[in-house]
């Protein structure tokens, strides 16, 4: 199931990020990498272990995970399964960082994963004192008593930043610096330490060169355990919001948990918590603290308020300004010792200058067989009728160039909604019936045609539109220029519609150079001629 699960949520976080194998040098399939945090062997141990057979190590080995998405989507780069306890999700972003800031992959998923099925692990947890009595995690909480398991998988999708930016990525945020070390001073192995979470403090802000009074929000760990939420407590304060010289009035800071709403995922609790900081960017509200079933637990600051420190107990705004980038801390640790912090910043904000002039847009949709395609094209209907003020040339760009295509598909070139209702009711008939798309290009034949051919304005529509077909063209124009003969844009460009005949030459030259623009802009399209004729 854990293996499932992961392979799920990579493809869900393919889709939302808008990746097309091979289709950018980001996104060669030879350049991804897959960064994996798991645990427990729950299923390995005993699901499986009650027949062991044929898939009992290669479906339930933890190293058979990120090794299992690599295989199914094909990406060769680095595949590599992490374990550091509860920060194991966390720490294997952290691999994942820095094997793209040391260029070893140009893309990469991680995340982590906890399924639950092993009745073992609860006795030990119960056993070591981990686990609450009352079945919360009741961070900040006077009565807080150990934490309440929890299922988790999670995925994400991380690139360079520049490398995001040209792809034309939705970016959630960015990872402006990260670190990973270890309790060793403490007084138990599983005891955090106050002295190691501050220094993991200092130094991510030092390497991203942020101060700390500009963070705005934590992400605690927070799993609801007396010394482990006081000492993370004690190390956050100190640096983020000291008594002394710290913050302003125009500073705030705010602090959560996860945990407290959706349990203690373990090896996914940084993910989650991850996951859950990236929605806060997102949505610009930072949601209520829900851990607190009693009191205030007596190791919060006193002089909390002095210091500009906050529990938010309802939703709090937490928007965009100019000028001033909004900063979180997302934090994980683990039992064993281990301690991986993350600086996070808000993404760019995305500036469209441009304006789409055509009227008309393609609209694809496509699925591995027939009735996954009616599916497909019945969410996509829906979508429509729950956001009616999307932009037609925005979902047709999605549709074609940020989606995967499968071997059934259908497409509708429309001008407006209407019009692809109409287009979508035959596919949706119960009698529907389409062929698959050939796994192999069906060989392609180009015809340059002769003076039959010729009109005024020639392509005019698709020299406006096409920035790259306007290219060739202007390429082509300078080359004849150069060669002494007369302007041929005329005849592109409608500038002249006086009536005015065209000599032979500029009408062949025109036909000759939108052919050979027509050709280089399908190759573009990834159409290759297998024969020429003409």
């Amino acid at each position: 199931p854990a293996q499932r699960l992961a392979i799920l949520t990579a493809y869900e976080a393919l889709e939302m990020s808008g990746f097309v194998p091979d289709r950018t040098p980001s996104t060669q399939r030879d350049r991804v990498g897959i960064f994996y945090g798991m645990t427990s062997d729950d299923w390995r141990e005993v699901n499986s272990g009650q027949n062991v057979g044929t898939y009992f190590i290669p479906g339930g080995n933890r190293a058979f995970t990120p090794g299992r998405i690599n295989y199914h989507f094909k990406f060769s780069g680095p595949s590599v399964s992490v374990d550091t306890a509860c920060s194991s999700s966390l720490a294997a972003i952290h691999m994942a960082c820095n094997s793209l800031w040391r260029n070893d992959c140009d893309m990469a998923l991680a995340g982590g994963t906890n399924v639950m099925t092993n009745p073992d692990n609860f006795c030990g947890l119960d056993k070591g004192h981990f686990l609450s009595r009352t079945g919360n995690c009741k961070t900040f909480d006077d009565k807080a008593d150990g934490y309440c398991r929890a299922d988790g998988v999670g995925t994400i999708v991380l690139k360079r930043l520049e490398d995001a930016q040209a792809d034309n990525d939705p970016i959630c945020g960015v990872i402006a610096g990260a670190y990973t070390n270890h309790s060793a001073e403490a007084d138990s192995i599983t005891r955090p330490h106050v002295g190691a979470q501050a220094f993991i403090f200092k130094k991510v802000l030092n390497d991203a060169g942020v101060d700390p009074l500009e963070v705005s929000y934590i992400e605690m760990h927070g799993t609801g355990t007396q010394a482990g939420d006081s000492n993370e407590l004690k190390s956050i304060t100190d640096v983020f919001a000291p008594a002394k010289h710290g913050r302003n009035a125009k500073q705030p800071l705010f602090i959560g948990a996860a945990k407290a709403n959706v349990g203690h995922g373990e090896a996914a609790a940084g993910i989650m918590s991850l996951i859950k900081t990236l929605c806060v960017l997102q949505k610009e509200s930072i949601p209520p603290h829900v851990g607190i079933k009693n009191h205030l637990t007596s190791n919060f600051p006193t002089d909390a308020n002095e210091r500009n420190l906050h529990i938010p107990y309802k939703s709090t705004p937490w928007r965009r300004s100019p000028g001033r980038k909004r900063i979180a801390i997302v934090n994980n640790f683990g039992a064993a010792g281990g301690n991986t912090t993350f600086v996070l910043e808000e993404g760019p904000e995305r500036q469209i200058e441009e304006t789409d002039p055509r009227s008309t847009h393609v609209l694809t949709v496509s699925a591995k067989n027939a009735v996954s395609l009616q599916r497909n094209i019945q969410r996509l209907l829906s979508y429509l009728e729950k956001n009616p003020g999307v932009a037609l040339h925005d979902l047709a760009y999605t549709l074609t160039a940020r989606r995967a295509h499968y071997s059934y598909r259908v497409g509708f070139a429309v001008s407006d909604f209407t019009t692809l209702r109409k287009l979508c009711e035959p596919c949706l008939a119960p009698d529907f019936s389409i062929k698959a798309v050939r796994s192999q290009q069906p060989p392609v034949a180009f015809a340059f045609t002769g003076q039959g051919s010729f009109y005024t304005p020639m392509a005019s529509q698709l020299f406006k539109d096409s920035p790259s077909f306007r290219n060739y063209i202007l390429k082509l124009e300078k080359l004849a220029q150069n060669q002494g003969f007369e302007s041929f844009m005329p005849v592109i460009d409608g500038a002249d519609r006086g009536g005015r005949k065209f000599s032979l030459v500029i009408s062949h030259l025109a036909i000759v150079c939108v052919e050979m623009a027509l050709c280089d802009f399908w190759e573009d399209l990834g159409v290759k001629p297998s024969i020429v004729i003409g």
